[in-house]
């Protein structure tokens, strides 16, 4: 069980490690001769565009061959990450990180057809985040420290040297323990709340990635360097993971709604303090919580949809949902922030938690209403 869960999220971090250090990778290019930061931008949201194409058009092509989607992925991957440090004009260095984005979406693909109907996802999730995510947060921590030089990009080698290591522990994922069990009916969901799980997703990537894109000038305000900001930027998402230990020890199914509802309130009031209490300490300490909140609700939506998936499909769209949600943050938080300054955006973040708070009060109260009925059924067997 344990080297399942190894494989898995070292699986885990390679298919969302791009994601996770692109503020780093935009930078990098945009330090290349002949880039401003919107071309850098462009170029490296290829690598967002292989990740979608993959998800919403190829996400069953593991069932027909693990092994061909596995090697072909940590190919594309690594291969993709090693070329992109050697290309320099905008066509082929974008086509080099769309090729990467399809490597990591097939991959991916992979972590979610192992899950898939899996009984108490969230807790999978919730490791999968606890330890893929932490090897990404020191991932991030080292990059951050990287010179970026106009020469080249040495962050590409990084994220392929990356990949290289954990590529052989997704042999782990082979394994899978004979103690998981099948999702029961009780936790299926009819399209309503299907409908409105993904609604939670897209709002809660689309306030998160929204926030983080304006940390940089948040750090500026409060008197803190470039390089502090990515220092402690780099530290608060390391540390942020420890929000996943709820969902990965949350047995009881009755306390998935209080733990969802809190972890919406800690990244609602640190975003608010964030942006309207402008020192160092409580930059530093509010980007440390709203990750924990993050981290602490996200399992718990992921993992209720995973148990609702057939073959990993469903979950493969829900990263393209996600990947929109904070491409649309990202878009809109620097107008946003410019225009109407540091206290009004805090408010146009708490509107979108609030709305998918509703939505996830609505999807986990449903299944916390029927567990008195899943009870009655297993005293009586």
């Amino acid at each position: 069980m344990l080297l399942w869960i190894l494989g898995l999220s070292a699986a885990y971090a390679v298919a969302l490690n791009g994601t996770m250090v692109m503020p780093v990778v935009v930078l990098s290019i945009s330090k290349l001769a002949g880039y401003d930061e919107g071309m850098a931008t462009l170029v490296a949201s290829a690598e967002l565009a292989g990740i979608a194409l993959y998800g919403l058009f190829l996400p069953k092509l593991a069932l027909k061959s693990w092994k061909a989607v596995a090697i072909g992925g940590l190919v594309a991957v690594v291969a993709g990450e090693a070329v992109s440090f050697t290309l320099h004009a905008p066509l082929l260095l974008a086509g080099a990180r769309f090729a990467t984005g399809l490597g990591e979406g097939a991959v991916f693909s992979l972590v979610a057809m192992s899950l898939a109907s899996r009984a108490n996802a969230e807790r999978l999730w919730g490791a999968l985040c606890l330890v893929g995510g932490s090897a990404m947060g020191v991932l991030l921590f080292v990059v951050s420290l990287m010179p970026q030089p106009e020469a080249d990009a040495p962050v590409f080698l990084m994220l392929a040297a990356f990949a290289a290591v954990m590529a052989p522990l997704l042999l782990f994922v082979t394994r899978r323990s004979p103690s998981l069990t099948v999702a029961t009916h009780h936790s299926r969901l009819d399209r309503s709340k299907m409908l409105l799980a993904m609604v939670v997703v897209f709002l809660v990537y689309a306030v998160q990635a929204a926030q983080w894109a304006v940390c940089g000038y948040v750090g500026e305000r409060v008197g803190l360097s470039n390089g502090e900001v990515g220092f402690y930027l780099a530290v608060s998402s390391l540390a942020g993971f420890a929000g996943a230990v709820i969902p990965s020890f949350t047995r009881d199914k009755a306390k998935r709604l209080p733990a969802v509802l809190a972890g919406f309130l800690i990244m609602a009031a640190s975003i608010y303090f964030l942006f309207n209490r402008l020192t160092p300490p409580v930059f530093v300490a509010a980007q440390v919580f709203v990750n924990m909140g993050f981290y602490a609700v996200t399992p718990f939506v992921t993992g209720i949809l995973t148990e609702n998936d057939p073959d990993g499909s469903l979950m493969s769209r829900t990263l393209v949902v996600a990947i929109v949600g904070a491409t649309v943050g990202t878009a809109l938080a620097g107008p946003v922030f410019a225009a109407a300054g540091a206290s009004a955006f805090a408010w146009g973040c708490l509107l979108p938690l609030a709305i998918a708070a509703i939505c996830g009060v609505m999807i986990f109260g449903h299944l916390h209403r029927i567990l008195p009925a899943i009870e009655a059924v297993k005293t009586a067997e």
